[in-house]
């Protein structure tokens, strides 16, 4: 069996069975890992598979010295926090868009409709387009400024404007 520094070089080196190696190795237990935070078997699989598609996708930067174990492991960490975070914005923005609609109408709707309503906005916003989406979440579900979101993307401000521009277009657009 190969030394974990020498199965790290094949890898930067983009021998796939030597990523076989390590998956094999890992997943499993990355995968319990995971479950300890998520509390879904589903959701731990997902973050474990999305993990070792960045470690290969950025295998070329790997440092050959550093421990595998503790990269690999510290992923599922900050990817499950991330999927956490997910879901709790996910969560603030069906609340906020319950307490917009509430709020504008001026007929009582049952709750039925009001999921209705719900479920059509959700499906509007997750069917703009990725970036647009994502930009549009992070300005009003998690209260980013323009600035702040164009920061944390890696994009200039122009962009943010531009997209949330078409955005909110596409938005009144479906719901005149």
């Amino acid at each position: 069996m190969l030394e974990e520094g020498e199965i790290v070089k094949r890898i930067i080196s983009g021998d796939e069975d030597a990523f076989e190696v390590i998956f094999k190795k890992y997943y499993g237990k990355l995968c319990a890992y995971a479950n300890r935070f998520l509390f879904s078997k589903e959701d731990s699989e997902e973050v474990v598979q999305e993990v070792f598609v960045k470690f290969w996708e950025r295998s070329e930067s790997l440092n050959p010295s550093s421990s595998l174990a503790a990269y690999l492991y510290r992923s599922v960490y900050n990817t499950s926090l991330n999927q956490i975070k997910h879901e709790k914005v996910k969560d603030a923005y069906k609340t906020y868009v319950l307490s917009i609609m509430s709020e504008s109408s001026n007929s009582l709707y049952d709750d039925e409709e009001q999921q209705e309503r719900l479920e059509l906005v959700l499906k509007a916003i997750d069917e703009l387009p990725p970036r647009c989406s994502q930009i549009f979440k992070l300005s009003r579900f998690e209260g980013l400024k323009y600035q702040e979101i164009a920061d944390h993307l890696g994009i200039s401000l122009k962009t943010v404007e531009v997209q949330m521009g078409k955005a909110l277009k596409t938005l009144r657009e479906k719901f005149e």
